[in-house]
């Protein structure tokens, strides 16, 4: 299971190595390509093992109806924010300019181990975020029973 929390620098190069502790959460296999998608309100981006994403590409087209205009917007949104990346024999992978762009990356990024994926943050983004959260660590409520 993917966790934790492990801040990088992204090197002259603009690349970022996965760190090693969530490196090993993940199959072998899976570690040469990723995909590299937007997170939810854009302020963050999500890293994916390929298996991982298509298991949540096939819950969203499962979950959706196709014929319906709004959702085939939301399910195009998705599939349009997907990237592969390829990562190097020292698991480092480039970081696109424009996703730079997109989350305000300088130098520093944030992994966050998430269960099935990883989300990656700016730096700055991130602090400002766990300050937001300060004394509110009480979970939501439930679904359901």
């Amino acid at each position: 299971m993917l966790q934790g929390t492990h801040r990088l620098n992204l090197d002259s190069k603009n690349r970022v190595v996965l760190p090693a502790p969530l490196r090993r959460e993940l199959p072998e296999g899976e570690l040469s390509t990723m995909v590299l998608t937007t997170g939810r309100r854009a302020q963050w981006l999500q890293l994916w093992t390929r298996d991982s994403w298509k298991g949540r590409v096939d819950e969203i087209y499962a979950k959706f109806d196709s014929d319906d205009e709004e959702a085939e917007n939301y399910i195009r949104d998705v599939m349009a924010s997907a990237d592969t990346v390829d990562l190097d024999k020292q698991y480092r992978f480039v970081l696109p300019d424009a996703r730079k762009k997109e989350i305000e990356v300088r130098k520093e990024v944030v992994f966050i181990g998430m269960r099935d994926k990883i989300e990656i943050w700016a730096g700055e983004a991130w602090d400002v975020y766990r300050a937001s959260r300060e004394g509110k660590q009480e979970p939501p409520r439930t679904r359901g029973p």
